[in-house]
């Protein structure tokens, strides 16, 4: 599977784009994955008939796009009290107080669906967007911590079930991706924000990306065997393309 990632300039817009060349596909798919606009395609396609299509497709992804950047305006965290943001799948409430000590403190309370920021008093001389660097850059890290103890538990278990063994798996900063792999050296690497999601979306990330280890490219057997054990797998795809705005920080 070859991959470009590029700006693409339509009606005055840079919109992100990757494109990747399966050799064994057979059609065209085009998709937004948060604001990054996703173009699966036959590898003996030239890029005189890509550009064509995407021609004859602009006004709807120029439109797409700027609902999914809308979306992506009102989802990103600001963090104030009464902001809203998923933990586990569920909504939780951020609640920010002061904190009369010299560091800041997250505390994600399950009973009351609350996200607890306890700021330093230091936080009110600096500028909202230092302000916002700081929470974001400790709010990743905590989300990488709970990601990691999520996937020690249920990407064995899922290695387990679908006899498909892996070397190792790293958890990251990203947003364009859920999950990726790389079959030769047979690890794995997961976005940070998993575990913002659903569980059963998280499992499915985790067998998607195992069942690669098979079949590096998406064709038909691979989405076959994906679906031996997630029955409902395109319906969780479709839910992913759908809401990946709402894992933005």
């Amino acid at each position: 599977m070859g991959e470009a990632k590029y700006y693409l300039p339509i009606k005055g817009k840079q919109i992100p784009i990757i494109v990747r060349n399966y050799q064994n596909s057979c059609t065209l798919k085009m998709y937004f994955k948060g604001n990054t606009l996703n173009i699966s395609k036959p590898a003996r396609m030239k890029q005189k008939e890509l550009l064509k299509i995407i021609e004859q497709n602009k006004e709807t992804i120029s439109e797409q796009y700027e609902k999914i950047n809308q979306k992506e305006n009102q989802t990103i965290k600001h963090w104030y009290t009464g902001e809203k943001m998923l933990y586990q799948g569920e909504t939780y409430r951020i609640l920010v107080e002061d904190f009369p000590k010299n560091s800041l403190k997250i505390e994600i309370q399950e009973t009351q669906k609350t996200i607890k920021l306890s700021l330093p008093l230091i936080f009110s001389t600096i500028s909202q967007e230092e302000r916002k660097r700081q929470i974001d850059k400790n709010i990743k890290k905590l989300w990488q911590r709970k990601t990691k103890e999520w996937l020690i538990i249920r990407v064995p278990y899922w290695s387990k079930k679908t006899q498909i063994p892996y070397q190792s798996f790293q958890v990251r900063d990203a947003t364009s991706k859920f999950g990726s792999c790389i079959p030769k050296k047979k690890t794995l690497q997961f976005s940070n924000r998993l575990i913002m999601l659903p569980k059963d979306k998280i499992d499915a990330i985790i067998v998607h990306e195992l069942c690669h280890m098979i079949y590096p490219n998406h064709q038909k057997e691979f989405y076959h065997l994906v679906e031996k054990f997630i029955p409902n797998y395109r319906e969780i795809d479709q839910w992913l393309k759908e809401n990946s705005h709402e894992i933005m920080i």
